[in-house]
């Protein structure tokens, strides 16, 4: 049996490897998700909702882009991610831009250290797809204790009509989908019993690596259960 401290160590590592060995080699973000402006997805919902300056994670902020355009826009920020190497690279492009209301941590939001109920609004291109075949439980606990009561995520997965960048990691013997290709069904049974979901549809993980982008699903889900 794998423990809790075991999968969390893998991940960590594993991730930590493979950012390593992109940065090395491209000396930018080339994951198949970067995107270098802010989502389009993400940008609609909060024009469409007039929301400014927000309490906002990025969560697996990665190189930080998405965070560091909505510190840009007023919002405050905290990116988080489990990989130093990542984080690097974020710290690095923020630095070029003094003053903006954005700090980075390293955390892994199975077991956070952040505080409790501090945001308006948890932002996630990636993290839950790569770690809900293994973490989910864990998962749902970590983002519903730092969201503030109504609070909001906006969720983008990979989805199951997408035929590209399936691959497989192994932990306890078993291989898990990395990352995890969501089908409409899937989600609204793992997030219904816990949030209310405002939206749930197709999208993309639109990007500047890859053409045409990979194919998503987006949910819009709010903390009030």
């Amino acid at each position: 049996m794998v423990t809790k401290q075991q999968l969390q160590q893998w991940n960590k590592h594993k991730w930590e490897i493979k950012n390593h060995a992109m940065y090395e080699k491209h000396a930018q973000n080339k994951w198949p998700w970067f995107c270098a402006k802010l989502d389009p997805d993400i940008d609609d919902f909060l024009v469409r909702c007039a929301l400014n300056a927000l309490d906002v994670l990025d969560l697996g902020t990665c190189s930080g882009s998405q965070g560091i355009e909505l510190a840009r826009r007023g919002h405050r920020v905290v990116g988080t991610d489990i990989s130093e190497t990542a984080l690097a690279q974020a710290i690095q492009a923020a630095g070029q831009e003094p003053g903006l209301p954005i700090r980075f941590l390293i955390d892994d939001i199975t077991e956070s250290q952040l505080a409790p109920a501090q945001f308006d609004l948890v932002l996630d291109r990636g993290c839950y797809h790569s770690i809900c075949s293994f973490q989910h439980d864990e998962y749902i606990a970590g983002v519903k204790r730092v969201l503030k009561r109504d609070g909001v995520v906006l969720l983008k997965t990979m989805s199951s009509d997408e035929q590209r960048f399936v691959s497989y990691d192994e932990i306890g013997g078993r291989k898990v989908q990395m990352p995890y290709h969501f089908r409409r069904e899937e989600l609204l049974g793992r997030l219904a019993p816990h949030f209310t979901i405002l939206q749930l549809r197709d999208s993309f993980f639109y990007s500047e690596v890859v053409d045409p982008p990979a194919k998503a699903r987006f949910a819009i889900l709010r903390n009030d259960r």
